[in-house]
């Protein structure tokens, strides 16, 4: 399977999405909220500003936006 996005087929792009929401669906629901523009890309930046260890926490914690 392809690991750059730029170059997947949909098939491959579906495949890992899927195995996200299987094995991290908090990071799942992060980026199907972002896709849904209820969580901001400033929020993303933040998100990526933080150490690691906050990032997996965050993640962790994560609920669905409404």
């Amino acid at each position: 399977m392809t690991l750059d996005i730029k170059n997947m087929t949909q098939t491959e792009f579906d495949e890992v999405m899927a195995e996200i929401k299987e094995k991290r669906p908090n990071l799942f629901q992060f980026i199907t909220d972002f896709l849904d523009r209820k969580v901001t890309p400033e929020e993303v930046d933040e998100f990526l500003k933080m150490e690691r260890t906050n990032q997996v926490e965050y993640i962790k914690n994560y609920k669905a936006r409404a």
